[in-house]
């Protein structure tokens, strides 16, 4: 036990000792892979999760429009937020906690003049994630722009017609409300498609008139089945619903254009871009689970307090998403196993073949040596883990995604390199060796 212990922690820093993995078995490579696997994704997370604080502590310009918004000096620019049980209401000084609309520094000139720094932009919409977007739908002809068609004019063409269009949805900016007018126009149209949406309908009336489901529901309920027989699959514009949702106009009308520097607040999560005073670029969300109930900041706290406050919000939503990102990068691992194993094999293959076109035969096959350099490879995982947390400080957050990988890689094939040329090396040695004594 003692001598496997030994070849098995000190083998990646002795020639001698990894040259022992030839005799060995092949669970030494299996034991070793699955500890490289945990150091990969162990440095997944950390790279992703431990550098934010000092990002954003960094990026002055971003901060200060933070201590605008939440810790204004002036009192009557300040906004006021609540927690209660992870869901977050706002409000201005001197008014009433309402969801709805609160800040746009994108279209209003107010806002962005109490709230936008250095270019800035700042929205705080605490309307529930689900609130309904209203959307002006079209067609549009695949080889010119131009020719645009109502959804009424594209249901009356052929069917060989009809592949000639794309359909596309424009938001509004705001909230569509269902009206009984609205509702029973959907329903005359499903009672013309199929018994299954006559079937679902009554259903849904009798649920309706039983209480089973409040007429918000019921309402919702007939519109998105309507949205869905009227009109194509959407899932170019929504990755959470079969019906546009007002959450997801702000990305399309301004992160999807280019917008690169914002805050975005919601009830239920908080997104945002920045760029920290060193140049890198960084994009984040986060939610407001884990804070304590009550208000963020009160009336009567400091300035400074009330900044440090504001900044604790941020970093606190930010870090809401560790076990999130911890199950993530799992998953990622998971998938990605197939593809790091090749990695061992590929620097095998490498230096296997260094060693025949030298002429060295004290590796005398492919699976000893895969074996020893199989020995190299938790402990490759360790290093790569440590320089992704390093480099992540100082690199933008979605290189982490490669970085990793790649630090593995390039770890284990020049521990690969070193074992080979120390074996030519010594090759040599015993040929001259022998060249002398005769």
């Amino acid at each position: 036990m003692k001598k496997w212990f030994k070849f098995f922690a000190f083998s990646f820093f002795s020639h001698k000792i990894s040259k022992e993995g030839a005799r060995r078995n092949y669970s030494n490579f299996f034991l070793g892979f699955i500890l490289a696997l945990v150091f990969i994704w162990t440095g997944y997370v950390l790279g992703d999760v431990l550098p934010f604080g000092a990002h954003y502590d960094n990026s002055s310009d971003f901060r200060e429009t933070v201590h605008t918004l939440l810790a204004n000096t002036d009192d009557n620019k300040r906004i006021t937020i609540e927690i209660q049980e992870g869901v977050l209401k706002a409000k201005k000084q001197g008014g009433e906690y309402d969801k709805n609309l609160l800040v746009n520094t994108f279209e209003n000139d107010i806002d962005r003049q109490n709230y936008s720094v250095n270019g800035y932009n700042v929205i705080i919409d605490s309307r529930s994630a689900d609130t309904l977007a209203d959307v002006e739908a079209f067609y549009v002809y695949r080889d010119d722009n131009s020719i645009v068609v109502s959804p009424e004019e594209y249901h009356s063409l052929s069917a060989a017609t009809k592949l000639d269009f794309v359909f596309q949805l424009k938001y509004t900016g705001n909230e569509l409300e269902l009206t009984d007018e609205l509702v029973e126009g959907y329903k005359q149209y499903l009672a013309g498609t199929s018994d299954e949406n006559k079937i679902t309908i009554e259903t849904l009336e009798n649920n309706l008139n039983e209480n089973k489901i409040t007429k918000s529901e019921y309402n919702r309920e007939v519109y998105e089945l309507y949205f869905t027989n009227y009109y194509p699959d959407i899932s170019d514009y929504e990755s959470t619903s079969k019906v546009p949702l007002l959450r997801n106009y702000y990305y399309h009308k301004y992160i999807k254009e280019g917008n690169s520097k914002y805050l975005f607040i919601f009830d239920d999560y908080i997104a945002g871009s920045f760029e920290t005073d060193s140049g890198i670029n960084l994009s984040f969300y986060g939610f407001y689970s884990d804070m304590e109930n009550g208000i963020l900041i009160g009336e009567d706290v400091k300035t400074n307090k009330a900044e440090e406050i504001a900044d604790d919000f941020i970093k606190e939503s930010f870090n809401s998403l560790t076990f999130l990102s911890l199950y993530a990068y799992a998953l990622n691992i998971f998938s990605l196993i197939p593809f790091i194993a090749l990695m061992p094999m590929v620097v095998t293959l490498l230096a296997y073949s260094i060693l025949k076109l030298r002429g060295v035969d004290s590796i005398n096959s492919l699976g000893g040596m895969f074996k020893i350099l199989g020995s190299y490879v938790w402990f490759s995982g360790v290093v790569s883990a440590v320089i992704t947390v390093i480099i992540s400080f100082f690199v933008p957050r979605n290189l982490i995604t490669a970085l990793p990988l790649v630090s593995f890689f390039i770890i284990l094939a020049i521990r690969a390199l070193v074992f080979a040329i120390k074996e030519v090396k010594i090759y040599k040695e015993q040929q001259e060796t022998v060249k002398t004594e005769v």
